[in-house]
């Protein structure tokens, strides 16, 4: 019983953490300084939906989770859904062809999907017609954030990992039980 609830339990917690760390994101990291050292936390929690989620769930996870972030910002409507759900779709498709079985490459592909989401925003404002004042500064900030991204995702995946073990998410975790729960239906 405590298995089901928890892994119930598991998206709502997830966005609530989420909505607390992109609070935190928005607030901490808003003023000259500090902006060229904000990570994107919603970028990791996509890019780990991607992976570690059915593509309902993680399609939905990632359109609230877009949701939010929007909210929080003066950016033109839809546009980070749109580039958060491409982000989610190519993460999918590449990891049907790349094996990714390592916390390193799994940074390496967080630092990557940064620098093309910065792309992806900066190619649809252009296709809005108003990109002429934001290029230059997405060029500035792309390498610092990538790297930031890179730094704060090994953080965040290895928790989100004990998230999912401990909320029953993860593979291994439903196995481990399923087996003891055949041992003790046999009586050992």
């Amino acid at each position: 019983m405590t298995r089901v609830l928890m892994n119930l339990l598991n998206a709502p917690a997830l966005l609530l953490l989420f909505t607390i760390a992109i609070a935190l994101q928005t607030s901490l990291f808003a003023f000259y300084p500090l902006n060229y050292l904000q990570p994107d936390i919603v970028l990791v929690g996509v890019i780990w939906f991607a992976l570690h989620r059915n593509f309902t769930e993680g399609g939905i996870l990632t359109l609230l989770l877009a949701e939010i972030a929007e909210i929080h910002t003066s950016a033109p409507q839809g546009l980070f859904l749109l580039t958060y759900i491409l982000i989610y779709l190519i993460v999918r498709a590449l990891c049907k062809f790349v094996a990714i079985t390592d916390l390193s490459a799994l940074v390496l592909l967080s630092m990557g999907a940064s620098i093309a989401w910065k792309l992806l925003c900066l190619f649809i404002l252009y296709l809005l017609g108003i990109s002429e004042n934001q290029w230059k500064h997405t060029f500035v900030l792309m390498l610092p954030g990538s790297v930031m991204v890179g730094v704060t995702s090994i953080w965040i995946y290895k928790c989100l990992k004990w998230f999912d073990w401990v909320t029953y998410k993860d593979t291994r975790a439903r196995k481990i039980l399923e087996d003891e729960l055949q041992l003790e239906g046999e009586g050992l």
